[in-house]
């Protein structure tokens, strides 16, 4: 795949974990730990479209794969520049053409509220834009599975520090290529988004794991991204679950300790693997 030419980015970061004090059953007084949570207001030349509450880890790539997930941007060429500020709590978005905020005006006359953690927004109707992926042949091994999760498992992660925050990873088989928590895991799921516009990363041969329930959001979401395989420890929706017949992806949940279930593309599966 040929990369797109990539936009300006500001590369902003912030402290993902803050210091608490907190009183335990017993009132004792001790330190703990609790993720930050923070308001990002996004404009896209100029036009405010949302504000995401976000941990903050990788701002300039939620906000890309925002764009692109919710199709309010086509190409990653047509954007010029990502700037974040955390003094003003903005991101800026600007285009080479200057007008994709114009553009905008029809999909955003219908938005829906999702079930994501933090309340995630959708721009017109996402269901009736979306095609299912093309067929493939590709095939995941059952130990590929466990491994990926046990390797999940093991990460250094925000939420083994303090809690509170959901994590999602696109995988290579059982290989972590992008890790990344936010408050919500629509947040998450769009940062990885962005990471791979950023970097050119095909979906078709890659598994999408995640710490949240699969909502038709999510389900949605990795279809605009390619994916085939998208997992999860907890469970799925029925609405969740549609979305993955319709559209060819193969669904599994309670994924952990070396069990799952697999709601929906069990051929994709290789159970002997």
């Amino acid at each position: 795949m040929l990369m797109e030419r990539g936009p300006h980015l500001t590369e902003t970061r912030c402290e993902l974990v803050v210091p608490a004090t907190v009183c335990d059953q017993d009132g004792n007084l001790l330190p703990a730990h609790m993720p930050g949570e923070r308001p990002l207001t996004v404009y896209l030349d100029k036009r405010e479209l949302v504000t995401l509450m976000t941990l903050g880890q990788y701002p300039e790539a939620l906000v890309l794969g925002y764009l692109r997930n919710q199709r309010l941007v086509e190409h990653l060429r047509d954007v010029s520049m990502v700037t974040v500020d955390w003094e003003v709590e903005a991101a800026a978005v600007s285009t080479e053409s200057g007008e994709a905020g114009l553009r905008c005006e029809a999909l955003m006359q219908k938005r829906t509220v999702t079930a994501g953690c933090g309340q995630g927004t959708q721009f017109g109707d996402a269901l009736e834009r979306l095609s299912p992926l093309p067929p493939s042949d590709f095939r995941v091994a059952r130990s590929t599975i466990f491994a990926l999760v046990a390797r999940v498992r093991q990460l250094d992660s925000v939420y083994k520090r303090a809690g509170a925050v959901h994590g999602c990873v696109l995988a290579a088989g059982s290989e972590i290529l992008h890790h990344v928590e936010d408050i919500g895991r629509h947040n998450a799921v769009d940062s990885i988004s962005g990471q791979m516009w950023l970097n050119g990363e095909r979906g078709d041969d890659k598994l999408f794991y995640t710490t949240g329930r699969l909502t038709s959001e999510m389900v949605i979401k990795v279809v605009e991204m390619g994916i085939p395989v998208l997992v999860s420890r907890s469970g799925t929706t029925e609405m969740g679950l549609q979305v993955a017949r319709r559209c060819g992806v193969t669904l599994i949940g309670r994924a952990r300790n070396e069990r799952f279930l697999v709601f929906n593309g069990a051929e994709r599966i290789d159970f002997g693997g």
